[in-house]
Order: C-alpha cells, then structure tokens, then sequence
C-alpha cells in the first residue's frame, strides 16, 4: 500500500490497451485461429467471437472515455486486411478507418500496434518471421497501414513484446508455431528488430503526420532463487541478456547482442524509434539446478490467476534501464488477472508508485496503458485470466465496469494517487 501521495503531469498520458484478436473475435485468417482448432493445441478453449469488440468498438471507446482514458492503445489485424497474399480486403480497410475515426471522436488518442502476435496464416506458412526474406510481405503491409491511417494516427507501436514471440514461439514451443529451436529463436529475435526498423521508415514515409513511433517490449525482472549461487546467478544473467537486454541494447546501440552470437549492427535501427514501451508484469527466478525458473512462491507472495507472482519491487530497474536506451518511455503494458477486483486496485496504485519514483529520480516516463481494458482471450490460457478494468459477461458479453475502473478515471482525472483513493475502492 502506498503511504503518500503520488503526482503525475497533466500531460502525463493515461489509458488502456487492447489486441485485435484477444478483442474483436472471429479473426479466421490468422496462425491464431489456426493454432487455437488445431486437433494437438495447447490452446484451453478457441477465440471464438471473443468480446464482439468487431462490432461493439463505440460502445466499447465510449466507455473507456467515460472513464477518463485519453488514449486507448489497440491493433489492427493484418490477416483481414490481407486474408491470401495480394488480395486486399477494401471493406477491412474501411472497417479499420470507422476504427480509428470513431475512437477519435470519442476523444482519445489512437495507439495502434502493427503486429501483435498474430499473422496472416499464409505470412507463417512461409516461416513468418523467422525468414528475412519474409520482412519486406511485412513492410508492405506496414506501408498500406501508413497511408490508408496515417492521417487518423499519430502514435504508432511496430512489434508488440518480440521476445515473447522469437521465445515462445521458436524456442519454448508454447506459441505457434510451436518449434523448440533456441537459435532459430535467436534469429527471429534479430529479425523483428530488422522488422521495427523497416516499419518505422516506412511509416515516416508514408503517413500523411510526422509519426511518433517505437517498439513494445515486454520486461521481466530475471532473478537468481538463491542470490548466493553462483550457478542461479549465472543463469538469471544469461535469461536476462537473451531477452531483456538484448532488446535495449538493441534500441541503445543499433547493434543486436546475444549470447552465442556475433553482433549485428542493423542499419537505421539506433535512429528508428520515438519511444520505448515497456510492458511489465512479473519476475522469474532461476534455479541452476534445474536450469529454468522455478515456481512463484504462492506462500509469500500474491499469485495472478495465469501462476504469476505480483512483484512490484522489480519494476523500477527494468524502467531505468528503458530510460538509458536515450528514449521517452512509455508503460504500454502493466495489468493484473484476480478475482479480487481491490488487490487490482492495489496493483495499480504500487505499480503507479514505481512509475513516480523513477519520474522523480530522472526518468523520462511520459505514460501508462492498463492492460486490458476489458477482459478478453488470453492466448493459450483462453478465458479464464480476468485482466479487465471492465467485466465481459461471457454469456451475454455485457460490459461492467469494475470498481477499479472508477479507481483508475480518477487517477486519470486528476493526476493524483492517494492512500485514501486507495483505501475508498481497495478496502
């Protein structure tokens, strides 16, 4: 809990982030859907129509202003704008455009990610991202995003948390397409940053706005589980330069480092982003003995509904780090899956806490997006993990806000967390 009050600038940004396919349902184009009716998934349950957001988005955005977001962070769905190679679905693109237009007019300012873990399943059929020969199918659709929306938006994400995709993807086999391959891994990782680049030339030279554009990473706090093991040690740090810091490095120095690798400068990539988002939820801690993270510890600490411990403390150093990469730093991502909507409330509030303490020591941090806006498909672990600040009946897929919403538009609304705000809606 908080014990004084935090402020904020009234230029601080505050909103709620979304992904098409966790949102709009029915995306039947992409590796998604494919992976998720698949006879051997891993996947809980299908997407299916999700929370209909297809068709409910102005319900949907009027809401989140109603609760005092200013910007709402989402993503356009690159399968159905591009369903089969070359063919361009006008009617999608329209869609898109009624979009944006619409959460304009509400008063909120679009943050549209590129690709948010889904692709085209004819992009993955050919080795998506793993092939660098792919980048350009990439750059081209990019390139028709810029100028059919480039005059309705401003902020621009590229890649949403490429290490959970060159991880879970090619190294994990958790995400499709599922392979357990750690160079391949490795190489998609190199990519997706060669990918940012290419995005963030062509929106600069396509969108009718000079753009404000960056990449989202997500960041964990990468631990020994016995601080005083040289082995745990050891494999925190490697854990930590594979993912992590091989991503700001990356943005700090143009350069791709990674362990087993030779370095790769990568032409324009110092010089490509506007911001870094920074998407934060948890720590892993290693065990040498076993040579992966071992369990949360559910006797100490609280543990979200998708077995994640809620551990604030790590949040600070993975900021300032952002911070030493040169560019403004934005919270694209920070959220809770409880069934305790006050522990949610309480979340916010430390997590918050972090974010002015390092805005207070120098930080550039210049916004926050609560992850989700409402509750939705998450991935592999389908409908069970509730993340929202808004409640989806999944029966009726009527919206409630939760008191944690009302929480959080005050927060917005005056810049300002108290311990007594804290308390009204936590207690």
């Amino acid at each position: 809990m908080i014990d004084r009050t935090l402020e904020f600038p009234r230029d601080f940004v505050w909103g709620s982030a979304t992904a098409a396919h966790q949102v709009e349902g029915d995306n039947r184009h992409n590796d998604w859907w494919a992976h998720e009716l698949a006879p051997t998934t891993n996947a809980i349950e299908p997407s299916g129509v999700a929370c209909d957001h297809y068709h409910r988005f102005a319900e949907d955005f009027r809401l989140c202003r109603s609760l005092g977001h200013a910007a709402h962070r989402m993503s356009i769905e690159w399968s159905r704008i591009e369903p089969s190679e070359g063919q361009i679905n006008r009617s999608e693109i329209e869609h898109y455009r009624k979009v944006l237009g619409t959460l304009r007019d509400t008063g909120m300012e679009p943050w549209v990610t590129l690709h948010h873990f889904t692709s085209p399943v004819w992009f993955a059929q050919r080795g998506g991202f793993s092939k660098r020969e792919n980048l350009d199918a990439f750059r081209r659709f990019v390139e028709l995003a810029a100028r059919e929306y480039g005059d309705l938006v401003r902020c621009w994400c590229t890649i949403n948390e490429p290490t959970v995709v060159a991880e879970l993807g090619f190294r994990f086999g958790y995400f499709p397409p599922r392979l357990q391959d750690p160079a391949l891994s490795a190489a998609v990782l190199c990519n997706l940053f060669r990918a940012h680049t290419l995005a963030c030339e062509t929106v600069k030279a396509h969108a009718a706005h000079t753009p404000f554009i960056g990449i989202t990473l997500a960041v964990q706090a990468h631990e020994p589980l016995d601080p005083s093991s040289d082995g745990d040690r050891a494999l925190a740090a490697r854990r930590d330069a594979e993912s992590t810091g091989a991503c700001y490095e990356a943005l700090r120095t143009g350069v791709f480092r990674y362990p087993g690798r030779p370095d790769e400068e990568i032409a324009g990539l110092k010089a490509s982003s506007s911001f870094v988002g920074v998407q934060y939820y948890t720590r892993m801690r290693y065990d040498a003995n076993t040579g992966g993270p071992a369990p949360a510890d559910f006797e100490r600490r609280t543990i979200t509904q998708m077995a994640w411990e809620v551990y604030p403390e790590g949040f600070a150093p993975l900021l300032r780090r952002a911070a030493a990469t040169g560019l403004p730093v934005y919270v694209t991502e920070n959220g809770v899956c409880l069934d305790d909507d006050r522990q949610r409330v309480e979340y916010i509030a430390d997590h918050l806490a972090v974010v002015e303490q390092v805005r207070r020591d120098g930080g550039d941090v210049r916004g926050y997006f609560y992850w989700s806006a409402m509750d939705n498909f998450e991935w592999n672990f389908g409908y069970g993990p509730k993340f929202g600040l808004i409640e989806v009946d999944r029966k009726t897929l009527e919206r409630r806000p939760r008191p944690s919403a009302s929480f959080f538009a005050e927060v917005a609304r005056t810049g300002r967390v108290s311990p007594e705000l804290v308390q009204q809606f936590a207690r």
